[in-house]
Formats: C-alpha cells, sequence, structure tokens
C-alpha cells in the first residue's frame, strides 16, 4: 500500500463551526482546547450516559474535566460534541436551553459544543458507520484523528485512547 493509500484511510476532522452551552464561538478542529483532544461525538440523547461513562474514565486518568479558565492550547482535553442535523438549526435556542437545564454547571457547559451540520456528510468524513453509538476520537489541531474507539467505554478501548492522549 502507498503512502498515499494509507494517508487517504486516516479520517480528518471536518471544519465545523460550534457554540459551546457557554456560548463562545469555535472553528473545530483548529480551535480545539488541547494538542490532543477527546472528542466524544454523540447523535441520540439517550447516548449521554455512554458520554458521561467515556468522561468518568478520562478524567480518573487525568484529563481534566472541562477547558474551562485553561491556558490554551492545553496537552490533553475532553469535550462533548453533540451532532444535529442542520434543519434542527431553527431551533438551536430551545435544544440548547434544554441542554444547559440538564446541567448548570459551567464546566460542563464549556466543554459541551453542539453542531449542526448535514450528520451524514460529517459521518462520512469520519468514516463512522451509523448514529447508533457514541464515538470516542483522539484530534489533533491539525484535524489528524490518531486514534477511535465506540461505544460504551472499555478497558481495551480507553488504553488505545490514552495511549494516543498522551
Amino acid at each position: 500500500m502507498s503512502t498515499q493509500q494509507a494517508a487517504a484511510r486516516i479520517p480528518t476532522f471536518p471544519a465545523l463551526e460550534g457554540r459551546s452551552l457557554l456560548g463562545e464561538r469555535i472553528a473545530l478542529p483548529a480551535e480545539l482546547p488541547a494538542e490532543r483532544t477527546l472528542v466524544l461525538v454523540a447523535f441520540q440523547r439517550w447516548q449521554q450516559p455512554v458520554v458521561d461513562g467515556w468522561i468518568t474514565r478520562a478524567v480518573a486518568a487525568g484529563v481534566p474535566p472541562t477547558p474551562r479558565g485553561a491556558a490554551k492550547p492545553m496537552p490533553v482535553a475532553v469535550v462533548e460534541l453533540p451532532v444535529l442535523s442542520t434543519g434542527w438549526k431553527p431551533a438551536r435556542r430551545f435544544i440548547e436551553s434544554g441542554m444547559v437545564a440538564a446541567s448548570r454547571d459551567p464546566d460542563i457547559l464549556a466543554r459541551t459544543i453542539p453542531v449542526y451540520t448535514d450528520v451524514s456528510a460529517f459521518r462520512r468524513r469520519l468514516q463512522i458507520p451509523s448514529t447508533e453509538e457514541v464515538h470516542a476520537v483522539v484530534v489533533d489541531p491539525g484535524g489528524t484523528v490518531v486514534a477511535r474507539a465506540r461505544g460504551e467505554v472499555d478497558a481495551a478501548a480507553w488504553a488505545t485512547l490514552a495511549a494516543a492522549l498522551w
């Protein structure tokens, strides 16, 4: 396999505009908070407990629980990325106020970055086969996905991502 073929198989994070639940505009992936950011991609509200499991594991391993107040770029960070269809953008205020009401913790709000995009194109770009699972990806500021896992966190998945974070 040529280097070009190998490089073509490594997904890159799509360029997106997001806004944290604290209102900070963020150009993804360039403005991710760390040299290596664990991005937890969720597509459904019911996936939040899985996202929370990944965050608990990351924080227990030493990943800061929030980028809020930290000097950037941080060495490592974790963010939540709810991915919603552009069709929901007119209801953004209502959707995001519901997210804020679910957790008024400013640290959680700072790490949560909802994006409204073409979900199918987003999935194709990141080689995500469906919206039925949470996808955990380690991304560098250039958008290279350096490691990935999906579903609930387990020892093997965490070991793969932890090795890429540090």
